[in-house]
């Protein structure tokens, strides 16, 4: 999934897993970054851009250890703040790489895809940089009862000139819309009225791939967003739990969680696992670990050769072998960052980019701490993903009710991955 191929991109080291013999291919390759088809009979919802978006010529957000069925939310101040500090903690100076050469240099075999620009990258974290919120995503409508209904905001991935997201209710196997937001003109689209998505991924063909808590699957869905084409659905005969999120690795390797959060109320699978699926393959998938409390937030590493899973237990790194496999309990746990995690990110100079509670934590390729993004505005962030026509914006999901939830948007230094 990535571009940059040294060893300093490689993402933090979570206990030095072994580099790989032969140089896998460029993460970039799965990423299309070419506008979707337009959306037929698309529902709009209108808004003036933030502050924030003000200037920007962009062509083209957990409770840690939560249940995020009916998880306790953190007390938060006034709903609906704007600006949020950053904390650039001493050690920023970390995140300085040195020169990279994009791994590949190439885009996707489509002609699309993202790919990292050549380094050196310097500190991740602008100094007095803020949070804002995107105003008008959740739309208030029927889906969240005129934003009544406590809901779910995950799964961002930049496709095009557009973020598209998940929404979903705190219920077994809910219902779910994904909806696109243009951060240039406000406006908020409804791509999918009627999914059970979470985690969303786009590969190299640009479709939409996007876990499934209401069919307990893994989807392919393509533009305009309408039927969805089945993946993998199964383990050991019966239907995943609740699959939440996902990394698609660019020879097309699926690695994906299932923890139980949103799964039906008698748990088809007696654990919650990590699983892979090789390049090309259907049907049922093999165990990466069955030994996790509630895996959750799935990446890869930028040069492709880390595996990162985030859980209610803190984040693993797993060797990823050079056909994309990983070996079943290889994860070594990551070291600058301890508790409850959500969503994860990944830029290009391998910076990992952690959600948990009202905070993203900045993960160095050497396992420090360089630095966090305070998001006290959000009820609890879920996930985040880089987009913009640099792709150094961040943007960032987060779960709850009014403003707390939604969409929230800070500018870097150094450009990432669209999920």
């Amino acid at each position: 999934m990535a571009c940059n191929s040294g060893p300093s991109a490689a993402g933090p080291t979570a206990g030095n897993p072994a580099a790989q013999a032969e140089e896998p291919a460029s993460r970039s390759q799965q990423h299309s970054d070419s506008a979707p088809p337009q959306m037929s009979a698309a529902m709009t919802t209108t808004t003036p851009a933030s502050s924030s978006q003000a200037g920007r010529s962009s062509a083209s957000a957990p409770q840690a250890g939560r249940d995020e069925r009916a998880g306790t939310p953190p007390k938060v101040g006034n709903a609906g703040q704007g600006g949020m500090p950053m904390t650039a903690q001493a050690g920023q100076a970390a995140g300085a790489q040195a020169g990279h050469a994009a791994a590949g240099d190439h885009a996707a075999a489509s002609g699309m895809g993202f790919r990292c620009p050549a380094g050196p990258f310097g500190a991740p974290l602008p100094m007095n940089a803020a949070a804002v919120r995107v105003e008008g995503l959740p739309p208030l409508d029927a889906f969240n009862m005129n934003g009544n209904t406590r809901t779910n905001v995950e799964g961002p991935v930049w496709i095009g000139d557009k973020l598209y997201v998940s929404e979903f209710a705190f219920q077994p196997a809910p219902d779910a819309r994904i909806l696109a937001l243009d951060p240039v003109s406000g406006a908020v689209t409804i791509a999918a009225a009627s999914t059970g998505s979470n985690g969303l991924a786009v590969d190299v063909s640009g479709a939409l791939i996007a876990t499934d808590h209401k069919q307990g699957a893994v989807v392919r869905m393509r533009f305009p967003l309408g039927s969805s084409e089945v993946i993998t659905s199964m383990f050991d005969g019966k239907r995943f739990n609740s699959p939440n999120d996902l990394a698609l690795r660019s020879d097309g390797t699926l690695y994906f969680s299932d923890p139980d959060y949103q799964a039906p109320s008698m748990h088809p699978q007696a654990k919650t696992r990590v699983y892979q699926l090789a390049a090309g393959a259907t049907g049922a998938p093999t165990v990466i670990d069955d030994n996790r409390s509630q895996p959750n937030g799935v990446t890869l590493s930028a040069d492709e050769k880390t595996l990162y899973v985030a859980g209610s237990d803190g984040i693993l790194g797993y060797p990823v072998n050079a056909d994309g496999s990983v070996m079943q309990g290889s994860g070594k746990r990551l070291n600058a960052f301890s508790g409850g995690a959500d969503g994860l990110g990944m830029d290009c100079a391998g910076n990992l980019y952690v959600t948990s509670g009202q905070r993203i934590v900045v993960v160095s390729p050497d396992d420090k701490e360089v630095g966090s993004i305070a998001v006290s505005g959000a009820e609890s962030v879920t996930n985040v993903a880089f987009g913009g026509a640099e792709h150094k914006t961040l943007f960032i999901t987060s779960m709850g009710s009014g403003n707390q939830r939604g969409v929230f948007r800070v500018d870097l230094n150094v450009p990432g991955f669209p999920y």
